[in-house]
């Protein structure tokens, strides 16, 4: 069996992300050949993977491939940046930029590798799949408000703070430690779908293709 390591910002992610992708992997059908490894490495904000020619990310995968038949790695980070290096920030050219510092360490010949932005955050996709989850209970037993509704328009744009928008519906608060991993298994991913969110559309791509990959032996630098 080949290891899909993952990669995320924090320890929020570190809990949620591991569920999100055992569920997109499972609807896509037949993975026993992958072990996706339960333990991600939490990198931080991506400001910090870009500095000095990349030398932050090249270290952590390196790191990673200290862990057995490692097949791909999955990078996935929140894109609620103004701006790096200087410039506003583009996912995709950051993405670009991440993904090609890779193959200077194997990515493409010897394992697979992917990486992904949230716009703007994780918890926007939380956000559009809220429906699903109004008038809900968490595993503590606190109710998610039973009107619960995402706003209307492109909420890749807005709202910038999704985390306080979750605060705002759950009872108690919302806590990513606490709570993000619990909404990620509870929420309706076609719900989610049906907001036609480019950066959900990109993580399901991004899996699709690293399952493939790991697969068919046949190793992949994305983006390209």
């Amino acid at each position: 069996m080949r290891r899909l390591i993952l990669f995320v910002e924090g320890e929020g992610e570190a809990d949620a992300v591991p569920k999100l992708v055992r569920r997109l992997l499972t609807e896509m059908g037949d993975w026993q050949d992958i072990l996706l490894d339960d333990e991600p490495f939490r990198v931080g904000q991506v400001s910090k993977l870009l500095k000095e020619d990349f030398h932050v990310w090249k270290r952590f995968l390196r790191a990673s491939l200290k862990r057995p038949n490692v097949g791909g790695v999955l990078l996935i980070l929140d894109g609620d940046i103004g701006k790096v290096a200087g410039k506003d920030f583009c996912a995709a050219a950051v993405a670009r930029s991440l993904a090609v510092a890779a193959t200077h360490v194997g990515a493409g010949e010897i394992f697979s590798v992917a990486v992904v932005f949230a716009r703007q955050e994780y918890e926007t996709w939380l956000i559009a799949g809220i429906a699903s989850l109004a008038g809900r209970r968490l595993p503590d037993g606190r109710p998610i408000k039973a009107n619960a509704k995402a706003p209307d328009g492109d909420l890749e744009l807005s709202p910038r703070d999704a985390k306080g928008w979750l605060r705002a519906i759950v009872d108690g608060g919302y806590k990513p430690t606490r709570d993000q991993a619990a909404l990620t298994t509870m929420v309706d991913l076609e719900v989610i779908r049906a907001r036609k969110l480019r950066s959900f559309r990109r993580l399901e791509s991004a899996v699709s293709s690293l399952r493939e990959a790991i697969r068919c032996n046949s190793p992949i630098v994305s983006p390209s």
